[in-house]
């Protein structure tokens, strides 16, 4: 195990603002080698492997750090209430703790607009399991097709993950996204009504 102040310790703290700051493809190893403390560049290849595994290094980190907070499936009275409580998860994994994270966040939203072969693995590992968990609910409400159900919880996934991405833009519109538990609960049952009345229609 590194111990704190490691050259591949400084090489991810270096990397995580720069790559937060760039994206991937701009980020320049010279400038993250001279961030981390004027470390040899060899360095990189040596830890990493090369420039791309030290970005999946730094992705790792970030999504460490907040895989204890993924919504899990919470059994409901009805699964009108276990899709309340998923979404009021993600939401908070969203809104709060990633909002909160210094760098994963704004490293998405480079990575969604030029991907990387990184992106892949998070779908595998991370993102997947998700849609998969909130298709299964989606299809206990609906009874339609899984297909049908993929699709849904595609495009709430896609709605919620945005709330977060477009903050800058909705806090100009005037529209608050919640930033603390009490808000956020509110905001959670507005967003579970408005998806059960998508799913559901007038048959809730």
């Amino acid at each position: 195990m590194q111990e704190p102040g490691s050259t591949r310790e400084r090489l991810v703290a270096a990397a995580s603002e720069i790559f937060a700051r760039d994206g991937f493809h701009k980020a320049g190893v010279r400038e993250i080698c001279a961030e981390a403390g004027n470390v040899n560049v060899a360095s990189v290849k040596y830890h990493f492997g090369g420039k791309l595994g030290l970005y999946r290094a730094v992705i790792e980190s970030g999504a460490n750090d907040l895989r204890d907070k993924r919504p899990v499936a919470i059994e409901g009275a009805s699964p009108s209430e276990t899709l309340s409580n998923w979404l009021r998860q993600f939401l908070e994994l969203t809104l709060i703790h990633r909002h909160h994270h210094p760098f994963i966040s704004r490293i998405m939203q480079h990575e969604l607009r030029e991907p990387t072969e990184v992106l892949d693995h998070m779908v595998g590992n991370f993102i997947g399991p998700v849609h998969g968990d909130l298709a299964r609910i989606i299809g206990q409400l609906s009874g339609r097709p899984a297909a049908a159900n993929r699709q849904t919880a595609g495009m709430i996934l896609s709605m919620c993950a945005n709330f977060e991405t477009s903050r800058p833009l909705f806090d100009r519109l005037g529209v608050k996204m919640p930033a603390e538990p009490a808000a956020l609960a509110r905001f959670a049952n507005e967003v579970t009504a408005f998806v059960l009345h998508g799913v559901l229609g007038g048959n809730q």
